[in-house]
């Protein structure tokens, strides 16, 4: 027992002598339930919405007024082509379209079924099934409100005005709200994400773990050279995986490429440039191989896996969670990608996250060189 209460103690001493590991022990559990109980968030918080009203009446506008009026709905703007829907939804700007045919309210007080297309965003398996439920009964529940006060203006019961109003729901990109449909464009990014910064994060400490960093100290080749000649075969590889990982979705799961081919390439290097040149950072700043590996893995499995929108999203998370998403190339990149695999969209509707992920990589790209040094 001596013995035993002996090497306890030591390393006791030795743990309360390493304050980053104490830290980590006792910081790293609560950080991450923090981080889980604010950011995994299945809830349907907000359904902005917009309104193709063609009837454009009395009651057609109270049917709208007693919608926005749901906790949760944002009526954004009215139009008058239900065509806009594929706009507003390439944007991300409006989860639900709400169409309101003429004659709507005509057939309302005569007695007929008044339709009223729902028209969903189904890029987002997961929250479109839940929106299409919730707009469906928000607006039979509005129809109802109508229908009981037609009733008492005319001094007739309300079963003679029924059935009121009739909600067709209509989901676009993925009619048959399949998961795999929601998760491969994003998994091609956590996936590139986790691959790319894992391949560069031993690069810099491989060589001097080796003995070799010395011919590379010696060498005429620039800081600058040395990081950027560095990156390219890795660049090379990783864009190859992008065409793989393409093609097996396809193969495998259905997933077709709607949008240019080559925008998705073009904006995947730029991508996996961000994601190589912070495993490079990494290898620059940590002295073992084995602390730059899990340094690489924990900076980018967690944020990507719970951050970056790909299964949960990122206007539910608190606004300090979104501020960090935002500062994620990945987060800009699995939008992007899901617009052009599953919207067919271009450069004029991506343009905003792609100009972001470009200064993202470029700061991370300049921070390696920065942190690269060739002396001993």
């Amino acid at each position: 027992m001596r013995r035993l209460l002996a090497v306890a103690r030591k390393e006791t001493l030795h743990l309360l002598r390493d304050p980053r590991s104490l830290a980590a022990a006792l910081v790293l559990p609560v950080g991450l339930l923090l981080l889980y109980g604010y950011a995994v968030n299945f809830d349907l918080e907000e359904v902005p919405f917009a309104v193709v009203d063609l009837d454009d009446t009395k009651s057609s506008r109270r049917l709208i007024e007693a919608v926005d009026s749901v906790h949760g709905f944002i009526l954004l703007d009215h139009y008058y082509d239900a065509d806009i829907a594929h706009e507003l939804f390439a944007r991300d700007a409006a989860m639900a379209v709400i169409v309101v045919d003429r004659g709507f309210e005509q057939k309302l007080k005569s007695g007929q079924e008044a339709p009223v297309q729902v028209i969903i965003d189904g890029s987002n398996s997961s929250l479109a099934s839940t929106a299409a439920t919730y707009c469906q009964a928000t607006v039979e529940q509005a129809g109802r409100r109508l229908i009981r006060d037609e009733a008492l203006s005319k001094g007739i019961p309300i079963s003679l005005l029924e059935p009121a109003i009739d909600v067709r729901p209509r989901v676009l990109y993925n009619p048959d709200l399949k998961t795999q449909v929601f998760l491969v464009p994003g998994l091609i990014g956590v996936i590139l994400m986790l691959m790319a910064a894992l391949l560069t994060s031993g690069v810099v400490v491989r060589e001097k773990e080796r003995g070799s960093f010395e011919l590379l100290a010696a060498s005429p080749v620039s800081p600058r050279e040395l990081i950027v000649g560095k990156l390219l075969p890795y660049l090379v590889l990783a864009t190859l995986d992008v065409v793989f990982v393409v093609v097996a979705g396809r193969i495998f799961f259905g997933v077709e490429l709607q949008g240019s081919p080559l925008l998705l390439l073009g904006v995947s290097v730029v991508f996996v440039g961000s994601a190589l040149a912070l495993g490079l950072l990494f290898s620059c700043i940590m002295p073992t191989q084995q602390l730059a590996m899990l340094l690489s893995f924990l900076a980018t499995a967690m944020p990507t896996m719970l951050l970056s929108g790909f299964a949960f999203p990122v206007r539910n998370m608190p606004w300090i969670l979104q501020q960090v998403a935002m500062i994620l190339p990945a987060t800009h990149y699995i939008a992007m990608m899901r617009a052009i695999i599953l919207k067919g969209v271009g450069m004029d509707i991506i343009w905003r996250p792609f100009l972001a992920m470009c200064a993202i990589t470029l700061v991370l790209v300049v921070a390696s060189v920065r942190r690269f040094s060739k002396t001993l």
